[in-house]
């Protein structure tokens, strides 16, 4: 079957809210449709994957281009940001005479699939969770005009209009199973996707990741598509992913987006002594968790290349800490982002203001806390209740919020805390910005990575990005 998938736009009002950061706008290729493109492809499928934002291509074009393929089935990817995007491009798809199934799949849908259906009549089917397995077994069911109602891991309408939730389907437990990401099906890649200045050191860059599943079960996350256990692709997966994308492309700067990339340490010394051994001539960039920033751990991926660790350290309150479900302390944090900025990495802290039973007290320790420990880069957005996350079964407990799925973005305020209002939240993020950012040995450590004209234009970004936050109306 001929099958083509559709990553729909995200406006810059839905990513940043209420703040102009455009600048500082980044796209990474669609993971999830390449794996799914490249999944059924080696079935004797044929997929095609339309990137609208990278490609830059308006509604129409887009439609024009799908309906001239005459394909057999279409699938869309939408998070909750963009889910009423995906929702006027079936539309307008059907409008215009597509009559071969839409397909919806990504995180919105998974966490809210009666609803999502409910809502939008163009859907004709929804895969949960994993795509990979359950998409193929959609495809040959309807390819061979059988029922559905077998099929693991969708929603569905019957022929009465109802719809249908099936069982789950189990996680893929070896990943290493799937084919590479069909990096090939992308026109623009790797210089149709503007990654971002502040977190790459070169060009061309890609995005990867090693592993699917968070251990953690923050009460703002959604873990319903790749689950709490994790799940690794090999070191040997990984590394092969790593050469082709150097060979085939000449990537030079890797952004590794997997939740806890430090996590296994067996399958993490492997990659990076291999990099090492093989004097594979990258830098990149990975996130962790204060649990797994131990020194050996810091060391070998320095050592490997990296330059830049993210952290999800949310609030400088012990007690929201252990509200959040964190499993994490704030001495636990600070000595981690101390062992890392000793190594020589750069760290970036990211925060949540607003989050359940916060205070102006607990917004104030958090800023100080912020300031205190050995960050290089200071991140801030509000809390946003998304649909599927633990907080979201009963968000009236804390306070008041949006339920509003186009008004859900990072950097806007749909959600305040009992005791405390819109304004406080405000004025506590530009002071945080302020406090963090105007201090000397901040200023001094940002121009003294000034060492390239990549590097200027990261530093120019920034400037402006810090002076909007500060000085927004709103």
């Amino acid at each position: 079957m001929k099958v083509v998938f559709i990553h729909p736009p995200t406006s810059f009002e839905q990513v940043y809210g209420d703040w102009d950061l455009s600048l500082v706008d980044t796209y990474c290729p669609p993971l999830g449709l390449l794996y799914l493109a490249s999944y059924i492809r080696q079935f004797g499928h044929s997929p095609y994957v339309i990137d609208m934002a990278a490609m830059n291509w308006s509604l129409d074009k887009t439609v024009k281009y799908v309906l001239s393929l005459n394909p057999d089935m279409v699938g869309i990817s939408s998070k909750t940001i963009n889910i009423s995007n995906s929702n006027e491009l079936a539309k307008k798809l059907k409008n215009n005479g597509l009559k071969v199934p839409i397909i919806l799949g990504g995180a919105h849908i998974t966490a809210v699939p009666i609803e999502t259906m409910k809502r939008f009549k163009t859907i004709d089917y929804g895969v949960i969770g994993e795509g990979e397995i359950t998409l193929l077994d959609l495809i040959e069911k309807i390819e061979n005009e059988d029922s559905v109602a077998e099929i693991e891991g969708i929603v569905w309408r019957n022929g009465n209009g109802q719809i249908i939730l099936n069982p789950n389907r189990g996680y893929i437990k070896n990943l290493d199973d799937l084919p590479l990401p069909a990096w090939d099906l992308l026109p623009n890649f790797p210089n149709g996707y503007n990654h971002s200045v502040l977190e790459t050191k070169r060009l061309p860059a890609a995005s990867i990741m090693t592993s699917r599943g968070c251990p953690f079960k923050c009460t703002f996350c959604d873990h319903k598509i790749f689950g709490s256990m994790v799940r690794h692709h090999s070191a040997e997966y990984s590394l092969k992913m790593i050469r082709h994308l150097r060979e085939n492309y000449g990537i030079r700067d890797l952004m590794i987006l997997d939740d806890n990339f430090i996590l296994d340490k067996k399958k993490l010394f492997k990659i990076c002594d291999t990099i090492i051994e093989e004097n594979i001539d990258l830098s990149w960039y990975c996130m962790g968790h204060s649990k797994f920033m131990t020194h050996d751990r810091l060391q070998k991926i320095k050592e490997a290349g990296c330059w830049f660790i993210e952290i999800g350290i949310e609030s400088g309150c012990d007690r929201i800490l252990r509200l959040l479900k964190k499993n994490t302390t704030k001495k636990e944090i600070a000595e981690a982002v101390k062992r890392a900025k000793d190594i020589g990495l750069k760290v970036k802290g990211n925060f949540i203001f607003g989050l359940p039973s916060e205070t102006k007290e607990s917004l104030t320790e958090t800023v100080q806390f912020a300031t205190d420990i050995a960050l290089s880069h200071f991140q801030q957005n509000y809390l946003t209740i998304w649909p599927g996350c633990e907080l979201s079964e009963n968000p009236k407990r804390y306070g008041t919020f949006e339920n509003d799925w186009d008004k859900l973005a990072h950097q806007r305020i749909t959600f305040i805390p009992n005791n405390l209002t819109e304004k406080d939240l405000i004025r506590a993020s530009k002071d945080a910005f302020r406090k963090f950012y105007l201090r000397p040995k901040i200023i001094f450590e940002i121009l003294t990575d000034i060492k390239s004209k990549r590097a200027i234009k990261g530093v120019a970004i920034g400037l402006i990005v810090f002076l909007k936050t500060i000085f927004r109306k709103n």
